[in-house]
């Protein structure tokens, strides 16, 4: 409160109190009398417009130094000495004709202050700025004689601190607000890039959870703008639940009742599911900045926290430059131009006084391809089934897939991991594989690509055959990986479309990545195809002696069972 005080009697120095004559001076006051203004903490881009809204009349002849104070016509303060934040703001918004401009300047390079050399009376500061974020309230400044200190007839000036509150009447405000919006995500598988910066990756039914955060600004109660509003629309690969969408504030109960979220009585904020309440893919989010004002006395105002989850779908975008998904956040950089947006059917792009944040996140999925061949004469292999699964037991199935005619099948349900790869159906007229296969997918060893090749699943509740086995939940109509809670019911894959079924082998771009990892091993050595052996037909690993030897031992076996049963038949008689 000290400091208030103090700053109050820099600011609103009309201590002299401004329309009332002053008393005799050691030193005589004259229209020569000019003192600096200055506001600090301020920095490129902003533009200060000052307008004077009282000056200070003269005598002449006998009747030297300061009559009075006279404050332009319409300007009314209740107390001269204390005008309140509404007071202030209503001649703000009408300072062109109830103030006369003394000074434009927009800081350049370096400056982080702004001073004007004025003569005796008030002054208010407009401050905007098209460079920065910053929210900027009007500022009142003042030269005024006697103040405590100063040689007794001086002029004295003022200084301010931009990013200060200070205290008008009963209410606080913040003279500017830094605004800051962050968008984070969680639920994410983390990889590395060669560069060993952090990606997040996520396999299809994988739930993410976004995370807005954002600067509240101060704003005068009587200002005529006061929008605050956030929105988000999903990239196609990701199926957003609209029913996550929350807004909570620490320490306070916020209840959602249909589209409302509400503290106590008060409603914070509306939303509406976007394009449509039948599709939402995304949101906006309007505030209702009063209900937000936490202590009207200090300028408090409290700081909601959105978050919403989104599911991560077979049509999202493997490799190349990731699913990337923005919010954005607008908000009212100029509150006394332009007015409150108050509906969240549609966004307050283009609104006069109105300025935009965006915050985005991107997360990479990857696919698995590998390769079916007969033994003997390396040719493809249609028609084989196999299973992805995340344990080298084989227990916990993702993904099934099947070769095409050239022998390739992909699984679009990787993110960054170890995989197990096993055959569950060998193509007609083979043997089942047995082995199991194992594949590692990151940033680095996707260094090759399936091109042209874009796989769609649908999922089911019912079983497709009498063995499939289950590869993760349904609940209305989203897939998930993982369990969603009550409602939800296990998925098989009921089928899956190829728009194209070549495959091609490419050298991986290093800036945007590939999303294809082909490398697969079987006891640490790496295979290039996964082998099929004809039903009926013996795999020859050695010469022609190790033949013969086969053939040989078969022989002799026959020959023991002849002679067993003869000498059978011979006793019996």
């Amino acid at each position: 409160m000290k400091k208030i005080k103090k700053v109050l009697a820099v600011i609103l120095s009309l201590a002299m109190v401004l329309g009332m004559s002053l008393t005799a001076f050691a030193a005589t006051p004259s229209n020569s009398d000019k003192a600096d203004l200055t506001i600090t903490g301020l920095e490129k881009g902003v533009t200060v417009k000052l307008y004077q809204i009282a000056h200070a009349e003269y005598g002449e002849g006998a009747v030297k130094g300061l009559l009075k104070y006279e404050w332009n016509t319409g300007v009314a303060f209740a107390n001269p000495d204390e005008p309140t934040v509404d007071e202030i703001n209503e001649v703000a918004q009408n300072i062109a004709t109830l103030g006369k401009l003394v000074d434009t300047k927009t800081l350049g390079e370096g400056e982080t202050s702004y001073t004007y050399n004025a003569e005796a009376g008030a002054y208010i500061a407009i401050l905007t700025s098209a460079d920065n974020d910053t929210v900027y309230n009007p500022i009142i400044l003042s030269a005024a004689y006697g103040k405590e200190g100063a040689e007794a007839g001086s002029l004295s000036g003022a200084e301010i601190d931009a990013k200060d509150n200070y205290l008008y009447g009963t209410t606080a405000v913040a003279k500017s607000t830094d605004m800051t919006f962050d968008k984070t995500m969680e639920g994410y598988t983390p990889d590395k890039k060669e560069d060993g910066k952090d990606i997040a990756t996520a396999t299809v039914g994988q739930v993410l959870t976004y995370t807005l955060n954002a600067k509240v600004p101060t704003y005068p109660k009587n200002a005529t703008n006061k929008t605050f509003f956030m929105s988000d629309t999903m990239v196609t690969g990701l199926t957003f639940d609209y029913a996550s969408l929350s807004v909570s504030i620490e320490g306070q109960n916020v209840v959602k009742e249909g589209n409302e979220f509400k503290l106590g009585e008060k409603v914070i904020a509306t939303a509406a599911p976007t394009p449509s309440a039948e599709n939402p893919t995304g949101f906006n989010l309007n505030f209702t900045y009063d209900n937000l004002i936490s202590d009207p006395a200090t300028g408090a105002v409290y700081t909601p926290v959105v978050s919403y989850n989104a599911v991560i779908n077979s049509t999202a975008v493997v490799g190349g430059d990731g699913n990337n998904n923005s919010a954005d956040l607008y908000y009212a950089k100029e509150p006394n131009s332009g007015s409150t947006w108050d509906t969240p059917d549609d966004k307050p792009d283009g609104a006069e006084g109105v300025d935009k944040k965006h915050d985005e996140e991107i997360v990479y999925t990857y696919q698995l391809a590998l390769h079916k061949i007969d033994t003997g004469d390396k040719s493809a292999l249609a028609g084989a089934r196999f299973g992805i699964y995340t344990d080298e037991a084989c227990t916990k199935l993702i993904d099934e897939v099947v070769t095409n005619e050239n022998g390739y099948a992909v699984s679009t349900r990787v993110g960054a991991g170890t995989y197990y790869i096993k055959e569950l159906e060998a193509p007609a007229g083979y043997s089942l594989n047995d082995n199991v296969y194992k594949a590692v997918a990151s940033w680095t060893t996707a260094t090759k690509t399936v091109t042209g090749t874009v796989i769609t699943k649908v999922y089911t509740t019912e079983k497709p055959y009498e063995d499939a086995l289950p590869v993760g939940w349904i609940k209305d109509g989203i897939f998930y990986a993982e369990n969603p809670g009550e409602g939800a019911e296990v998925a098989y894959i009921k089928s899956e479309t190829k728009e194209s079924s070549s495959v091609t082998e490419v050298s991986k771009n290093d800036t945007i990545g590939a999303g294809t990892v082909t490398s697969i091993t079987l006891g640490g050595e790496e295979v290039e195809s996964i082998p099929n052996t004809k039903l009926g037909s013996l795999p020859s690993t050695g010469g022609i002696g190790t033949t013969i030897f086969t053939i040989g031992g078969c022989a002799i076996m026959i020959i023991a069972a002849a002679l067993f049963f003869a000498s059978r038949r011979r006793a019996v008689k």
